[in-house]
């Protein structure tokens, strides 16, 4: 499987959007010590991302053939069903920047610092994917991460680290117990093409959910489970 390693992403941010999110007004009195923060956030943030170009191979039963490595998911299998390749990928917000936000003070520097750290997260997302849209030149692009959904459990994890293999400590990645990756502000799954659509939002009924971007389609639940 061929892998490219992306680590030259820019933390690329707009300070009045980041301050929106962390719920500060730009002339307010704690605007200056979050700029000083931000700035400081600027000098060490090395967001990145890793990501394999892999032959889909044998499907059935709800197993799929991912670079040779078998995954166990019904709706992967589905997704994939008339693809030749798929995109094993992490990204994260880095390593350096995670260290950082570890040695902020007191509870409004760390919400400060957990914000930056998930919008590192979302410049190595959006520059990843960027990349594969003008590689593969399309526009239809989505994924599907392990444990986001019942079917296709968090253990699944480390069949997709060891997939990605030395890219994954490339790009300063590892996982912990329990699946849990670190950098904290990290995310790996399987990017697809996918000119209809797919978000794993619209398959998972929890009602209350700051993340969601899709609603839940029972329609569609119902398809992927048999019913």
């Amino acid at each position: 499987m061929d892998v490219v390693v992306l680590d030259d992403v820019a933390f690329d941010v707009e300070e009045g959007a980041l301050m929106g999110l962390v719920r500060l007004r730009p002339q307010g009195v704690r605007a200056d010590e979050f700029r000083a923060v931000l700035d400081e956030a600027r000098k060490v943030a090395r967001p990145k991302a890793a990501c394999g170009i892999a032959e889909v191979g044998h499907r059935g039963r709800g197993r799929v053939d991912i670079g040779g490595v078998s995954f166990t998911s019904r709706l992967l299998e589905e997704n994939l069903r008339d693809a030749n390749a798929a995109f094993p990928y992490i990204a994260t917000c880095g390593a350096e920047l995670e260290e950082w936000a570890a040695g902020q003070q007191g509870a409004l520097r760390q919400f400060w610092a957990e914000n930056i750290m998930l919008v590192a997260l979302g410049c190595a997302v959006g520059y990843l994917e960027g990349y594969l849209k003008g590689i593969l030149g399309v526009e239809g692009l989505s994924s599907m991460n392990p444990g986001a959904l019942d079917d296709w459990p968090i253990e699944q994890q480390a069949t997709l680290f060891g997939l990605l293999g030395d890219a994954a400590r490339s790009v300063g990645c590892r996982l912990a117990p329990g699946m849990v990756m670190r950098p904290l502000k990290s995310v790996s799954g399987i990017y697809f093409v996918s000119h209809g659509g797919f978000t794993n939002c619209s398959l998972c009924p929890r009602r209350s959910c700051a993340s969601r971007r899709a609603a839940f389609d029972a329609a569609l639940y119902a398809r992927y489970r048999g019913g």
